[in-house]
């Protein structure tokens, strides 16, 4: 990364600057929503070991999150800002 840290204080500073940064990234809706997929993923999984119907419901979501992902990002209701 290049950086020449060599006081505790100038680590701070750069650790400050680099989650301001990152800010937009960990409050856009786009990650809450590929993070909830994740988890109705996994989480439809495990009940479908258990033996769950409610599993069906929750690995629809998680599934059919990676198309409308897609179409959202078309439609440009969704975008990257950042990039």
């Amino acid at each position: 990364m290049g950086h020449d840290i060599k006081t505790l204080k100038e680590a701070i500073a750069l650790m400050r600057r680099v989650w301001r940064e990152a800010s937009g990234f960990f409050l856009s809706i786009e990650l809450w929503l590929m993070v909830l997929a994740a988890a109705g993923t996994v989480g439809g999984a495990w009940l479908a070991m258990l033996g769950d119907a409610w599993s069906l419901p929750i690995l629809a979501f998680g599934f059919g999150y990676i198309p409308a992902r897609l179409v959202l990002h078309l439609k440009r209701i969704l975008a990257w800002p950042y990039i």
